[in-house]
């Protein structure tokens, strides 16, 4: 499978709006999230070229690129994983040995289009909890554009759980639950974060004149 990563934007962008499902909710989630880091990292990078080095900024940078780096991964795993499926789907099922081949196929399948998005609701959230403090720290210039990776990356969130939430039947009843009450806190623990990040940038923001 070819990575999404060295081809053009325009085409990334007319592969989703295309009438092929894959990349779908899951990719593009995963492609946004990066885009979110990317905007954290650059406003941390600029406030340490206006500033001077610091430990903890430099900790929180290293994070991020590890994070980014995640991130696009996923993007490309996420494409992988569905088109498993479908090939899965396309087993031939005429002879009983057959359909035993083609339902453990597609249970394995299954099973990866559901971690791929879950693992990516995770490393949003850990992107996530960098933001607050950047947005505490950032030099004044770029504190907008953490609070545009924070609301992006919470879309990113929202796309992701929605894609797992697609998924739940392919995994057993007890999965369901497990997945179920995670799916929630991640939820609940992003918009957090998110909402903490808009707040302190809106407070950073200059106010216009009267």
């Amino acid at each position: 499978m070819s990575s999404l990563w060295p081809q053009p934007a325009s085409d990334v962008l007319e592969a989703v709006a295309s009438r092929r499902p894959a990349p779908g909710g899951g990719a593009t989630a995963a492609l946004t999230g990066s885009f979110g880091t990317a905007l954290l990292s650059m406003a941390g990078a600029i406030t340490v070229r206006k500033r001077g080095e610091d430990e903890a900024l430099a900790r929180t940078l290293a994070h991020l690129s590890e994070l980014r780096g995640r991130l696009q991964t996923l993007a490309d795993e996420d494409v992988a994983v569905f088109r498993a499926y479908v090939d899965a789907s396309r087993r031939p099922k005429g002879t009983e040995q057959e359909r035993h081949g083609r339902e453990a196929a597609l249970r394995a399948a299954g099973q990866a289009a559901m971690n791929v998005p879950l693992t990516l609701a995770r490393t949003v959230v850990e992107a996530l909890s960098l933001a607050p403090g950047l947005a505490g720290q950032s030099h004044p210039e770029v504190v907008s554009d953490v609070g545009a990776g924070a609301a992006i990356l919470e879309g990113a969130l929202h796309a992701a759980l929605l894609t797992v939430e697609i998924n739940l039947p392919h995994v057993s009843v007890e999965e369901r639950a497990v997945i179920g009450a995670e799916r929630n806190r991640l939820e609940a623990r992003g918009h957090e974060l998110a909402a903490e990040a808009l707040h302190l940038t809106r407070e950073r923001l200059p106010r216009g004149r009267a």
